[in-house]
């Protein structure tokens, strides 16, 4: 690394010799005494100049440390998160329906964006909840799976094949009479969809409500042995 040369003030050292030169001139060198005040009086010129000088150099200012531009210093790559583990029920059989089924009510959601007809928005928002409670019930009691089986593999993709080529004729933009035909039939299937996936839906509640009924037949005929209801019998 290359140092800073220093270079010394040569103003008091031509200082001393003028005042040297004038002492010799004024007063007689003639022993060691006058050569000693002529020391002296060059010593005192010496400093006095000296710290005249320092007084007058420009003082130097600390240069501030270099920071890092931080727009121009290079970033670290963000490190990418991992994918979220879809969660398991333990049931490889019911893990399959449920993301399956999970991905067809995305794909419902995409298409009803897509659609700016209120009444059919409407519908697609329909058939999203009841997909959506069909598969909540199915998750919650695994033993109606086989209920399902032909809403998931025929009905729910069939529904959305239809949404599919509505919204393709849709995006044609021309109101052709073929065209027209289509979109209208695929609106008047739906709410025959709707109807469908309602009495899917409460069918599994079938077996709930046998148990529900037995429950209430049995504390009913209770109540009655122990006297605990208004019912009379003559």
């Amino acid at each position: 690394m290359d140092k800073k040369r220093t270079s010394k003030p040569v103003a008091p050292i031509y200082a001393v010799g003028l005042t040297a030169l004038a002492y010799s001139l004024l007063f007689t060198l003639d022993g060691l005494g006058s050569y000693l005040k002529c020391a002296a009086l060059c010593w005192v010129v010496y400093l006095l100049v000296r710290s005249i000088v320092k007084k007058a150099e420009p003082v130097e200012q600390p240069q501030p440390e270099s920071r890092p531009n931080p727009e121009r210093a290079p970033q670290p790559e963000p490190k990418p998160e991992p994918e979220p583990q879809p969660k398991t029920t333990g049931n490889p059989a019911l893990d399959a329906v449920l993301r399956e089924g999970q991905t067809a009510v995305r794909r419902i959601q995409e298409l009803n964006d897509a659609i700016p007809d209120y009444r059919m928005s409407a519908k697609l928002k329909q058939i999203e909840i009841l997909t959506a409670s069909i598969l909540d019930q199915v998750a919650k009691k695994p033993d109606k799976l086989p209920e399902v089986r032909q809403f998931m593999n025929y009905y729910l993709p069939t529904t959305i094949k239809l949404l599919e080529q509505y919204g393709n004729l849709q995006d044609v933009g021309l109101q052709g009479e073929n065209i027209q035909t289509g979109m209208e039939r695929i609106e008047g299937m739906l709410d025959k969809v709707i109807v469908a996936f309602q009495k899917q839906l409460d069918g599994l509640f079938a077996r709930d409500l046998v148990d529900i009924t037995a429950d209430i037949r049995v504390m009913e005929q209770m109540l009655a042995q122990n006297g605990l209801t208004n019912d009379k019998d003559f």
